[in-house]
């Protein structure tokens, strides 16, 4: 993995996962939950090429076995738990596909300060090989940037800084926050699941700068 890890999330078509790779993207993030509009299936994810990009697996059910199955069929690497499953569940996937290749989400504005968070995120470690830590305090994406002060945590694994980020402002977030990686989404779209390749290459020659 790279110093700062760039993760674009909601992929859905061949030309965007092409661009992003070529712009030197390490993550690309598939969802799998119906009630997202850059939603798909296993199946249309398992004929999508990620030419070399670690692929990423984004759930909100907790069916263990349901997202073991996606795994084997989307040929993922990764799998990101968003729907706040409890820890039942990523012990359970855990044993299926090994707790380094589970990737946690967290939102740290449900936590009273960073200690409560990171010790949260020590709960989650024997379950978890990284972290996603997410803006707002709901379920799924929330587009919206973190307002959270994080300089200074301390994880015990590796997290991913995600909501809201775009070309613009991804640098005074990752002074702001000193992630290990940030995460994608939204600000990179002409429309839902549809990504632009002018702002896909801003992004990554943003990001860069810090790496």
């Amino acid at each position: 993995m790279p110093d700062l890890i760039v993760k674009i999330c909601g992929m859905r078509n061949q030309e965007d996962l092409d661009c992003a790779a070529t712009a030197g993207v390490d993550m690309c993030g598939f969802v799998f939950a119906r009630q997202s509009p850059r939603a798909l299936t296993p199946e249309q994810a398992a004929a999508l090429d990620s030419r070399g990009m670690l692929r990423v697996g984004v759930f909100v059910t907790s069916d263990a076995r349901a997202v073991a199955e996606a795994v084997a069929e989307a040929r993922l690497d990764f799998v990101q738990l968003h729907g706040s499953q409890p820890a039942e569940c990523a012990g359970q996937l855990a044993e299926i596909i090994g707790a380094r290749r589970i990737i946690r989400t967290l939102w740290p504005a449900r936590h009273a300060g960073l200690e409560d968070l990171a010790e949260d995120m020590r709960r989650h470690a024997a379950c978890a090989g990284m972290f996603l830590l997410e803006a707002g305090t709901e379920g799924g994406g929330s587009g919206r940037r973190m307002d959270v002060p994080l300089r200074g945590l301390r994880a015990p694994r590796p997290w991913i800084l995600a909501g809201g980020l775009n070309p613009e402002n991804v640098g005074a977030a990752i002074k702001d926050c000193e992630p290990d990686g940030v995460d994608f989404n939204s600000g990179l779209e002409s429309a839902p699941g549809r990504k632009s390749a002018q702002r896909i290459r801003a992004a990554v020659a943003a990001v860069r700068e810090y790496r």
